[in-house]
């Protein structure tokens, strides 16, 4: 059926997992560390990424699955002209990205981080109308990208008594949600917002959607979480808006550089902000959604290999 090329670092109980989709059908073979050989004569990839000396040995690659729902790291148009199609494994990590924007969410509402560290000094915060906290239940929640992660998101919401605002390329009616709308709608669902979670991928489309503009339409004590791509959200705007108080805080797992690109992950300090918590661009990273994305990973490549059309395919002007 052809050979499948595993560009991927891997344990051996991952190892596993897709040898028990792929391995009585093909042959599976995974990257040695630093090095592409056995990807010639592949037809099919698992990878996040392939760069060019990869792909100028794989001549007869047709078809790459990312193991995760962002493919911005490979170019999808390019690969088109090659004749090489990709498909993402968009949902198989929804719940666990859902609650991680939660965490962040709950840390920003409760202040958590910012007690723990007094607490910890030895202070003891005094009952005064400063140090109210934020309630989630009766509060607005907008969810920008409202797909699989945006849908798990609204569906925790609704469970602290949440309102829900969803913004959606092609809105259509949702009973998760009080609203679903368009970008047209953006300016005037993110004034009604108490917090709004970022769930987009990166594409030309909505690169910088979260600007100055989009960043001063946000309630003054609003909470800005992000666990969709670093460049969705302007650094510059969100620089400014965190400084001079137009919002109250932000939560972030993804960033605008990754190690080991100097400036990591903000160039211009984000993320040292006092009212910024950040983590590592591991909303995605549990046991159970890397078992769910490995596997279904495999089995569409399976679905390949049979003739059968993949599930997920990307478009190349889509980017996702």
């Amino acid at each position: 059926m052809g050979r499948v090329f595993v560009a991927l670092k891997l344990a051996e109980w991952e190892r596993r997992i897709i040898d028990s989709v792929l391995g009585g059908s093909t042959e599976v073979v995974y990257m040695r560390p630093g090095s592409y050989e056995g990807i010639e004569g592949a037809v099919a990839a698992i990878a996040f990424r392939l760069p060019d000396e990869a792909l100028a040995r794989a001549p007869s690659l047709r078809f790459v699955q990312v193991p995760a729902a962002g493919v911005d790291q490979l170019d999808v148009k390019a690969l088109a002209e090659r004749g090489i199609r990709v498909a993402s494994a968009k949902g198989c990590n929804a719940r666990a990205v859902a609650e991680h924007a939660f965490a962040l969410l709950l840390a920003l509402a409760k202040r958590v981080v910012e007690q723990n560290d007094e607490v910890k000094r030895g202070a003891w915060r005094g009952y005064t109308e400063e140090s109210f906290l934020a309630d989630l239940e009766g509060s607005t929640l907008a969810v920008v990208g409202y797909g699989s992660i945006g849908r798990e998101v609204a569906r925790l919401a609704k469970a602290f008594g949440m309102r829900v605002l969803a913004i959606r390329k092609s809105p259509r009616p949702d009973e998760l949600a009080d609203f679903v709308g368009g970008l047209d709608d953006l300016p005037r669902v993110l004034s009604e917002a108490d917090f709004v979670v970022i769930a987009l991928p990166l594409t030309e489309e909505t690169r910088g959607l979260i600007g100055e503009r989009e960043l001063r339409a946000m309630k003054k004590g609003s909470f800005l979480i992000n666990v969709g791509r670093g460049a969705v959200v302007d650094e510059h705007a969100l620089l400014k808006a965190l400084r001079e108080g137009w919002i109250a805080g932000a939560g972030l797992d993804v960033w605008w550089r990754y190690p080991p690109e100097e400036g990591w992950p903000s160039p211009l300090g984000v993320h040292k902000l006092p009212n910024v918590i950040a983590t590592p661009h591991k909303a995605g990273w549990t046991r159970r959604a890397r078992e769910a994305c490995l596997r279904f990973s495999a089995e569409n490549v399976l679905r390949f290999l049979r003739g059968e059309e993949p599930l997920n395919l990307v478009g190349p002007d889509q980017g996702y």
